[in-house]
């Protein structure tokens, strides 16, 4: 009876092991995927940003604005395009670099819950006019990566510099200081 026992405790004993492995191994993958996310989405971002400034440069910023048919844009095209490419460049190098992750993915799904709104897509409702569907591109782009970004906000920090660098265990207490610039940095 000894025997039997152990024979099935190994056996027990060799399953948990088999299952805690193929945990960490399906948490790594998990850690890598959102990693590789965060790298990819940033650099679209970055892309978009840059293109802002490209678009400010030619002068065409101006009447993709106006095209939006606001007059508070439409009057500050210049505030809401420098606003709005430096938002995304500065999201956009952020995500890449792993650093300010969480604060980066905030505001880079506020910028793209604004252009949706306010491209129409969103239906923004106006008491003179009624609902707005001026619109300038797909309607769903803009929404899908804003939700990308509300993913990133609770994605993990692996692989980027605030890992490299140790920036959480750098701040390792539970004050209200420390708690707060593990959530800014990290």
């Amino acid at each position: 009876m000894t025997t039997a026992y152990s024979d099935v405790h190994k056996t027990v004993g060799i399953y948990e092991t088999t299952t805690s492995h193929e945990s960490r191994t399906t948490s790594f993958r998990a850690v890598q995927t959102l990693s590789g996310m965060r790298i990819l989405f940033g650099a679209i971002f970055l892309f978009d940003g840059i293109l802002k400034w490209v678009l400010i440069q030619q002068g065409t910023m101006q009447g993709t604005i106006q095209g939006f048919g606001y007059d508070y844009l439409s009057n500050n095209w210049l505030a809401i395009g420098v606003l709005v490419g430096l938002g995304e460049t500065l999201g956009g190098i952020a995500l890449m670099a792993g650093m300010f992750q969480r604060p980066a993915a905030i505001w880079s799904a506020a910028i793209m819950l604004s252009i949706w709104m306010f491209g129409g897509l969103g239906g923004v409702y106006s008491a003179s006019s009624g609902w707005s569907f001026v619109g300038y591109t797909d309607p769903g782009g803009d929404l899908m990566l804003m939700l990308v970004f509300v993913v990133l906000i609770f994605a993990p920090y692996a692989y980027g510099l605030a890992s490299h660098y140790k920036i959480r265990e750098r701040f390792a207490t539970n004050s209200v200081r420390d708690r707060t610039l593990r959530f800014l940095i990290t």
